[in-house]
């Protein structure tokens, strides 16, 4: 990604921002040091020698909708920075532009400014600009705690109403502007801007419904050491089932392709993670990185998502059509262990694979038996440095009427979705080859989690949890009850052999 230093008056620089975009999906952010920083996938630095990597110098920036529907800020500086560094009026700033797409201009300048009466000695301001003009008509403090991770980072979280934010399309440019006796003076300074090439996008899916907050919101609901109830939460779905469908997956970093192997960062970034985990395997795997995403936050790891749509890791050959596809996905599984072998920094594995997935088996042969051979197999193959093989048992499915029944539901408000259109235990869940493959292994490298119990009761799976929409379609988990499941991962993570 290329710097770019703008030396022009403050509002040409903010005009000229205004085409690049506000509101995407998370930028890398490698770490910051006395020497020139790398990341753990060697992107190169956003700072520029040429102003002599001044302290507030952007060295990455991650803005983002989690699955909590909220927005999080994440700011890594060159170097440390005192709070007091920060000075609006020394032309001395860390700020986000935002933008509409319906707008040319951004409506809204987000900056990090001192505050003496918070911990971190930092708050949160927000400059109202005219989105024709890009003139300033207003500036609102905000009440959300901007926290220091470490020295060189700053992070913050807020509901996308606290700008007055709908859903929809926004676009985001991050900028620093640092002067000092280094020859950047005011009014212009050195400025960085990122992104600073082409455009990233973000969709806000949903606005932050106050259910999601509620106590025994989603998987809470169906805690079997802590019963909970929240009658408020009986009638209500979040999202909807047409939000669902438009709602991507929560944000992953993009980092550099290998072949058809095309990873992405999701939780705590590399340089200030513990270890390294992935999680492998099709689009039913990137479905739970929204639990994972706790998960790798808890214990502080580093998450790449490595996924294909319709491509279990194993090395049985699936049923796949055109047979290009198919060709692909052996390919691509390939190269997963080729990838793994080259970045032996990964210890822990997640795969997940959906049950309905098949296999190309001859006549009379078991399938069942030919998929848990190709997990087996693909497992044996791993390289040493991948220490553990966490195996997550695929989730129920729904039937093909179930969310049009939801929708019903909803519409008569007297009904309870969760209840009203259940599906028997039987014809939800089928057994799990990878997990059956797992369990008669007996090994301690290679375990299991399920978590059937909090979408199904003895009898009957639920196609709406406490409130929270469990399927987008009819086997794909939404992102929000996927994240509510997080925490409870994370106990049976530690329950394994009592540490993670």
């Amino acid at each position: 990604m290329m710097r770019i230093a703008c030396r022009q008056s403050h509002s040409t620089c903010l005009r000229w921002s205004a085409l690049v975009l506000v509101l995407a999906s998370m930028l890398a952010l490698p770490s910051a040091s006395s020497a020139a920083p790398k990341s753990s996938n060697d992107l190169k630095a956003h700072f520029d020698p040429e102003e002599g990597n001044t302290p507030l110098d952007l060295f990455g920036v991650r803005f983002g909708q989690t699955a909590s529907t909220d927005l999080t800020l994440l700011i890594r500086t060159y170097a440390p920075f005192k709070a007091s560094a920060i000075s609006p009026k020394l032309h001395r700033t860390l700020c986000v532009l935002l933008r509409s797409d319906e707008q040319p201009l951004p409506a809204g300048r987000l900056c990090i400014y001192p505050r003496a009466t918070a911990r971190s000695g930092l708050g949160l301001r927000y400059t109202v600009l005219d989105p024709q003009t890009g003139a300033q008509r207003g500036i609102r403090d905000l009440d959300p705690k901007v926290q220091r991770p470490n020295s060189s980072t700053v992070r913050v979280s807020f509901p996308p109403p606290l700008l007055r934010l709908k859903p929809g399309l926004y676009h985001w440019v991050a900028r620093s502007q640092h002067n000092d006796e280094l020859g950047c003076l005011p009014p212009a300074g050195c400025q960085d801007l990122l992104p600073n090439a082409g455009e990233n996008d973000l969709t806000i899916g949903l606005s932050v419904d106050p259910l999601v907050k509620e106590r025994c919101f989603g998987a809470a609901s169906r805690n079997v050491r802590f019963r909970c109830r929240n009658s408020r939460l009986d009638r209500r779905v979040v999202p909807t089932p047409d939000e669902a469908l438009i709602t991507p997956n929560v944000p992953c970093t993009p980092l550099t392709a290998e072949g058809l192997v095309i990873p992405c960062e999701f939780g705590v970034p590399g340089p200030d993670s513990r270890k390294t985990v992935a999680l492998i395997g099709d689009s039913h795997a990137a479905a739970w990185r929204a639990a994972l995403e706790s998960v790798t936050q808890e214990f502080r790891w580093q998450g790449l998502s490595i996924t294909r749509s319709g491509c279990p890791f194993t090395t049985a050959t699936p049923r796949l059509d055109p047979a290009l596809r198919r060709e692909q996905c052996l390919r691509w599984n390939r190269q997963v262990l080729r990838y793994l072998k080259t970045h032996p920094q990964i210890s822990t594995v997640f795969v997940v694979a959906h049950v309905d997935a098949g296999v190309v088996v001859k006549k009379g042969r078991s399938e069942f038996a030919a998929k848990m051979r190709g997990f087996r197999a693909a497992w044996k193959a791993l390289p040493t440095s991948v220490k553990r093989v966490i195996v997550i048992r695929d989730n129920p499915k729904v039937g093909p009427d179930t969310l049009s029944c939801v929708r019903r539901a909803m519409r008569q408000k007297k009904r309870r979705p969760g209840l009203a259109c259940s599906r028997s235990r039987t014809s939800a869940l089928k057994r799990d080859a990878a997990v059956v493959a797992a369990q008669k292994l007996h090994s301690a490298r290679i375990r299991t989690v399920d978590m059937t119990s909090f979408f199904c009761s003895r009898r009957r799976c639920y196609p709406v949890v406490g409130g929270a929409l469990v399927h987008k379609d009819v086997t794909h988990l939404t992102d929000i009850f996927a994240s509510t499941l997080g925490p409870y991962v994370v106990r049976k993570l530690r329950a394994l052999n009592g540490r993670a």
